[in-house]
């Protein structure tokens, strides 16, 4: 056993880091694939039923209903983060790649939400927009258009809007700094070649940086998928367990969260027999959802770096 570690001296290095993945990442993963196949409430005995779990939810109406609705908004977080808040950090991270003036400002002003908790960013937004006294409100009855006002958080089609707005707010510099170190890594070379063909600000954005940071863009991507799905707090601290007003703003893991916990009682699930069952079989599918995708970015960025 010695001379195999004296061999292999670096599997020394990585068995702690390995040990601790194995029990706080592998194991529930793997137990949570296993309770999925049982009908159990978290407390009684559990009872195999195999894949039957799987079947219910992709066959009970009220269950169906509840997945595809809050699938639609998870990945309508993703679609509108992917369309205007990456070209957004794309062009913020650029401008203080390029040092403008107020660069710094800019910068630390863009940055700063992230360090504000998700309930202080809903109680911001609740006094901008809220009926009575939001300031938005307050803002279009002062230029004469009160006509315009509204009870913005209380109108279930804006709800999912209104929650992507306050985490592009909130997460728009996080992206913005993977993009300005994905810059500094591009050759000086290549600018410089731009600068003597007359390259001006933008085409040099378009031309050089864009094609040179297309693994950190597809970077960006995934985890802008991977955080629409299993965004969870900014629902749950809106619209409750229940996802809000008509579930306007129900999210994977928040409809997770209601079928292991429940909307009034401690067990939740399905009639309160399956809690953990049926709450475990949605965790796997939102795993499987993730880990498909995670897999084909890989392949993609894999085949690219060939």
């Amino acid at each position: 056993m010695l001379s195999f570690f004296k061999k292999r001296p670096y599997l020394l290095f990585i068995a702690p880091g390995f040990i601790l993945y194995t029990i706080l990442v592998i194991y529930p993963i793997a137990a949570a694939a296993v309770i999925s196949l049982y009908r159990w409430n978290g407390i009684g005995p559990k009872t195999f039923v195999g894949f039957n779990n799987y079947i219910e939810l992709f066959n009970n109406k009220d269950m169906v209903s509840q997945l595809w609705n809050a699938l639609s908004h998870s990945l309508m977080i993703f679609i509108l983060t992917v369309i205007f808040v990456i070209p957004v950090q794309i062009i913020m991270a650029y401008m203080v790649y390029s040092k403008v003036r107020g660069k710094s400002f800019f910068q630390v002003a863009i940055f700063s939400p992230q360090f504000i908790s998700t309930p202080v960013i809903i109680f911001i937004f609740t006094l901008l927009l809220d009926a009575n006294i939001g300031v938005v409100n307050k803002f279009l009855e002062s230029i004469g258009q009160g006509h315009l006002t509204k009870p913005w958080l209380g109108i279930p089609e804006f709800g999912m809007y209104i929650v992507w707005i306050m985490i592009s707010w909130a997460g728009m510099g996080v992206g913005m700094m993977f993009f300005v170190g994905a810059m500094k890594m591009v050759p000086v070379d290549c600018l410089e070649s731009a600068y003597l063909d007359g390259a001006g600000f933008w085409k040099r954005l378009i031309t050089i940086f864009l094609p040179q940071i297309k693994v950190t863009i597809l970077n960006m991507v995934l985890i802008s998928y991977i955080f629409g799905m299993t965004i969870f707090d900014f629902s749950y601290l809106l619209g409750g367990t229940s996802g809000g007003i008509e579930r306007n703003v129900d999210v994977m893991s928040l409809f997770f969260y209601r079928m292991a916990f429940g909307d009034t009682n401690p067990l939740g699930g399905n009639i309160s027999q399956n809690s953990m069952g049926m709450g475990t079989t949605i965790a796997c599918v939102l795993f499987l959802m993730i880990f498909i995708i995670a897999l084909i970015q890989l392949l993609i960025v894999y085949r690219k770096e060939e």
